[in-house]
């Protein structure tokens, strides 16, 4: 799991400030330093957009990802665990 220590780490890392950081994610700083302070979670698009900008490769999830869609797509009827047989 992705903590306020990482996000902050690799924006650091990356050189940029957490109003440059604010800018490019078309937020208020507030809403970076509470990322970082763990006080509210970052949404999905606003962290591939951090990886992104900190040159983070996301690749490899995103290739796991595919690969369970595509097992998943395959199959006729998925047997999710709350659904009787």
């Amino acid at each position: 799991m992705i903590e306020g220590d990482d996000l902050k780490a690799m924006r650091v890392n990356a050189g940029i400030s957490q109003d440059a950081m604010a800018k490019k994610l078309k937020c208020d700083r507030k809403t970076i330093i509470n990322y970082e302070l763990g006080v509210s979670d970052i949404r999905s698009k606003q962290l591939f957009l951090w990886f992104l900008y900190c040159k983070i490769d996301a690749g490899s999830l995103l290739n796991e990802i595919k690969q369970i869609r595509d097992i998943t797509n395959s199959k006729e009827k998925p047997n999710l665990q709350d659904e009787e047989p």
